[in-house]
């Protein structure tokens, strides 16, 4: 699949880390030509606002994860001594 080629995926990162750069470099020049520093602090609100949502997102679908994995050893071992009786 195309999502899985390394080079698809190191551009995807490319333009991640660019448009983030072009955008803290350029609402800091804005706000620094216009000196109304609202967009500049808009724009790194928004920033976190997003790594926020996102590290939340990764700390969910991680607890989910391993919570799977803990439910099914738990399952096994109940099937396994099922087994010996």
């Amino acid at each position: 699949m195309w999502e899985e080629d390394p080079r698809w995926q190191q551009a995807n990162y490319r333009v991640l880390v660019w448009s983030v750069a072009i955008g803290v470099v350029g609402s800091f020049f804005i706000s620094l030509f216009s000196d109304d520093w609202r967009i500049f602090l808009i724009f790194l609100e928004v920033l976190g606002v997003i790594l926020a949502a996102l590290c939340i997102y990764a700390a969910f679908v991680w607890t989910v994860a391993h919570l799977g994995v803990k439910l099914w050893r738990v399952f096994r071992k109940l099937g396994h001594k099922n087994d010996d009786a």
